[in-house]
């Protein structure tokens, strides 16, 4: 084992980038897998990518937080109303849940439709990851001093934001032309896949600045 911590950003229902990115990963033999949230929504493959997380941490060490999408889900789901999970791109989510036509009651057909593994283990997610020197969220923040952070949630284009004292993983996967990104620490490695499942990089110190000329 390397002993490294492999942080992925946004995933949004895309599951050939997560596969392909988490089996690269593996190869490198990291220690522990992190996702930053921001599982479901926007990609058609919401239902496929918790399921794959599911059966993930069940072979690997898996931290899963929990995204803001994620939090809309299980607000809607609990209370009825998926007014703020709609909006957000939750049409694409519930289409992989729901086969068919969905009905007038969208949130009933939910109801019926997601398994309570997937609703146990949105529950479960933590908001934050720790260790030394370092904090792990879904959302940027400008606290606390002394401590890298790791964050996904804000589209930063194609390339991740790495800088001395912060990395943000948001690469519009979910999107077209979107990339899922990797942050190995704590080398600070960057590892992507495309929305074909290609690998991309594996390239170090990547910022906004100099990453053109780093990832093609």
């Amino acid at each position: 084992m390397t002993g490294e911590i492999a942080f992925v950003g946004d995933v949004h229902g895309s599951l050939r980038p997560l596969r392909a990115l988490s089996s690269e990963l593996l190869k490198r033999d990291v220690a522990h897998l992190v996702f930053l949230g921001d599982y479901i929504n926007k990609g058609r493959d919401s239902l496929a990518v918790l399921e794959f997380l599911l059966d993930l941490s069940l072979r690997h060490k898996v931290t899963a937080l929990r995204g803001n999408h994620e939090e809309e889900f299980l607000q809607g789901f609990e209370s009825g109303d998926l007014t703020a999970f709609l909006a957000a791109g939750g049409a694409a989510a519930v289409r992989s849940y729901v086969p068919g036509v969905v009905s007038a009651d969208v949130a009933a057909d939910l109801r019926s439709h997601v398994p309570d593994t997937h609703i146990n283990f949105l529950r479960s997610m933590s908001a934050r990851f720790e260790a030394p020197g370092l904090l792990a969220l879904h959302a940027p923040t400008e606290e606390p001093r002394g401590r890298y952070v790791v964050s996904a949630h804000r589209p930063v284009g194609r390339l991740p934001r790495i800088g001395e004292r912060s990395a943000q993983l948001d690469t519009g996967c979910g999107g077209v032309g979107g990339r899922l990104s990797a942050l190995l620490w704590p080398s600070r490695r960057v590892v992507q896949a495309d929305e074909q499942g290609r690998i991309i990089g594996g390239s170090q110190g990547v910022s906004s600045a100099t990453s053109e000329r780093t990832i093609p």
